[in-house]
């Protein structure tokens, strides 16, 4: 059937130059209509130069890099400046070509993340490209704890420049020496001691001790990882990575609970407590409702100061000589939520500061009662030995002697004893010596008369920078 010529007309106007072979009514080639008005002229190769590409067009802070800019229409020359904005330093530009320049360009580590212009000038021609290049953090933090004055924060930094990873050399085997990573460092501004727990090659454990004193705001963190000394070290900046919340310590009352909740994990809290201006012993204690929790308490002098550390621990004891306030911080590393209290319980004392000669049974000093303080002590070198004497009355009999060593120096190593009237008679000691200070119950006193508590270096190791000390004798 032959297709009408209306018809053939409307699918070569439908389908338009798709069709091939539409003709006219009869099937026979059309007439070719009038040429038309020649259209305006293009522009020219050069008439607008513009930047093209830029290349990388991503960079971490605190790097060396090359940086291909390259051009449309652009007559580039040795002229030709480049600028990524403040921060970011150009060094030498080869002119590749007329449509191409290779830069050399530092990054502060202090630059601004983000995106950047690239413009580019070369004499009364400029060329921006907007947000052509971009800033990025090589490492971020996440932080577990409470990021505030007085606290004890964990932290992770993870590495995002995967072209540069952490240098993890280390000494120590973890068990009889502690792991140090000897090549990486970390830099945080005054009022907050930052150390390293472990390092892979795109992660780095921190722990931040953050001072009560230290300034409320953002703070800049930068991890150097490379040989110490070494001009080619790589940093790793977090600017602001540490925002400080301002808090005010909570009262904390002798002989009455103060009661926390923990809500996330790693949280800490913050007290106060003050003594009486006279002699006396101070026993703080943290405890938590959950039994997985293991809650210790950080004592710190008046100054706020990790740096001045008193004691750690969850019952830490202290002996008090004036009003002088202490900082009381409560934290588990154990990440454990829920309820639980702090107390600090004081007792008054009497007390003396050590007189040598001291070091027999016959030199010893009296206590004339107790709680006992014997203040200001010294271990003059390993084989010195300190020895206080007290007689128990017939009340005392069935107790048992509770002798404590306290800081003084928070790394001096004793032992403690408590001896029968011959002075070789032990009550049950020597002290376990698991620690620096020592916490020793004796066995219960067999009857009234006169005994002894010995004090000594420990074998373990003396050291001359780390001898003083206080001893507590009390009786429970």
């Amino acid at each position: 059937m032959k297709t009408s010529s209306k018809l053939g007309i409307l699918v070569c106007a439908v389908l338009g130059a798709a069709v091939v072979g539409c003709s006219g009514t009869d099937g026979a080639p059309g007439q070719q209509g009038p040429q038309g008005q020649p259209g305006p002229a293009g522009s020219g190769a050069g008439s607008d130069p513009s930047v093209s590409a830029v290349t990388p067009g991503h960079a971490f802070l605190a790097r060396k890099l090359d940086v291909t800019v390259s051009g449309f229409g652009t007559k580039w020359s040795a002229s030709t400046t480049l600028d990524f904005g403040p921060g970011i330093k150009v060094g030498t530009i080869t002119v590749a070509s007329p449509t191409a320049l290779v830069a050399q360009i530092t990054i502060d580590k202090s630059a601004t993340p983000g995106p950047r212009d690239v413009t580019v000038v070369d004499g009364s021609s400029k060329e921006v490209y907007k947000g052509a290049f971009k800033l990025d953090l090589p490492a971020v933090l996440s932080v577990q704890g409470t990021m505030a004055q007085g606290s004890i924060v964990a932290m992770h930094a993870t590495g995002k420049d995967l072209s540069t990873p952490f240098d993890t050399t280390s000494t120590g085997d973890g068990l009889f020496t502690p792991i140090t990573f000897t090549n990486l460092d970390v830099t945080a501004p005054a009022g907050i001691n930052v150390s390293i727990g472990n390092a892979t090659l795109y992660g780095v454990d921190m722990t931040a001790l953050i001072d009560v004193t230290a300034a409320a705001m953002a703070h800049d963190l930068t991890i150097t990882s490379g040989p110490a000394g070494d001009p080619g070290d790589d940093l790793f900046p977090v600017p602001g990575g540490m925002t400080i919340a301002a808090r005010t310590p909570t009262t904390l009352t002798a002989g009455t609970a103060a009661n926390g909740t923990v809500a996330k994990p790693y949280e800490s809290f913050l007290y106060q407590f003050t003594p009486g201006a006279s002699l006396g012993i101070v026993d703080f204690a943290a405890t938590a409702t959950d039994p997985n929790a293991s809650p210790k308490v950080v004592i710190l002098p008046k100054s706020g100061k990790f740096s001045d550390l008193v004691v750690f621990a969850a019952t830490p004891t202290l002996v008090t000589t004036s009003a002088d306030p202490y900082y009381a911080i409560y934290w588990d590393n154990t990440g454990t939520t829920g309820a639980f209290k702090v107390t600090a319980n004081a007792t008054a004392a009497v007390g003396l500061a050590e007189t040598e000669p001291n070091n027999t049974t016959g030199t010893a000093q009296v206590a004339a009662s107790l709680p006992f303080v014997l203040q200001n002590a010294s271990l003059a070198s390993a084989t010195d030995v300190d020895w206080i004497k007290y007689t128990a009355t017939t009340n005392d009999v069935g107790k048992k002697f509770h002798v404590q060593t306290v800081p003084g120096d928070p790394k001096t190593d004793t032992v403690v004893d408590v001896f029968k009237s011959d002075g070789t008679t032990s009550l049950g000691g020597p002290s376990d010596d698991k620690g620096y200070h020592e916490n020793f119950v004796s066995d219960a006193i067999p009857a009234a008369g006169v005994y002894y508590i010995k004090i000594y270096a420990s074998p373990q190791g003396y050291s001359a920078s780390h001898k003083t000390y206080q001893a507590i004798v009390r009786l429970q």
